[in-house]
């Protein structure tokens, strides 16, 4: 079994479905300040993972990052509450690694309070120790700078750190932060990376075999 005692989670489509509210929030930003740059779901399934601050610049460049940033708050919230999902067997899984003594975090490049809402939402804040989002560091992923906080809060140690995503940038996080990788493979995401992390993962249980 591996000897890990700190695990690192990505946020959306790692701990959370977050794609419907992602391609609905968008629609509505295209429908009201851009409509000639709206994207199918193809393209817009990869806006999970890069920070908005690289997504809504490109996307909307005739508009104030800061105003838009705040229409993306306002209009996704509703949307998080009619569509953001846990996985299967994730509670069970996430539940069982905490009490195993797993140290359990998140390191994501959503925005902090959104992220500790989805927490909430999904009724599993309690498992977490904490979550550093965009704006808790000066870099955002895939930079080290975020896991490297991770573990000094935790006192742990790279060789006893796990980071778990869902895409080509976790990966290429892990590996600027010299820990190992575990790549969530269940995604419609077209990934590059599977031959390189430590694990790739298509379940939560999956997770569970190797961890527990």
């Amino acid at each position: 079994m591996p000897k890990y005692k700190v695990i690192l989670f990505d946020m959306d489509g790692t701990i959370a479905y977050t794609d419907e509210m992602i391609f609905h929030t968008f629609y509505d930003l295209y429908d009201l300040y851009n409509p000639s740059a709206r994207k199918e779901k193809d393209q817009l399934i990869y806006f999970s993972g890069p920070p908005l601050s690289k997504t809504l610049p490109v996307e909307f460049p005739n508009q104030d990052f800061n105003f838009m940033y705040n229409e993306f708050i306002r209009i996704s919230k509703p949307y998080y509450d009619l569509y953001v999902t846990p996985f299967e067997d994730e509670i069970e899984v996430l539940t069982k690694l905490k009490e195993k003594g797993y140290k359990l975090a998140v390191v994501t490049n959503k925005g902090h309070d959104m992220a500790e809402y989805v927490l909430r939402l999904l009724k599993i804040d309690h498992l977490f120790e904490f979550v550093i989002g965009n704006g808790d560091t000066k870099n955002n992923k895939p930079h080290p700078e975020g896991i490297e906080l991770a573990l000094s809060r935790l006192n742990a140690s790279k060789e006893e750190c796990l980071y778990v995503g869902d895409n080509d940038i976790d990966y290429e996080t892990a590996a600027n932060a010299n820990v190992d990788s575990m790549i969530c493979a269940w995604g419609p995401r077209m990934l590059n990376v599977l031959s390189k992390c430590n694990y790739v993962i298509h379940s939560y249980k999956e997770m569970g075999d190797i961890l527990l």
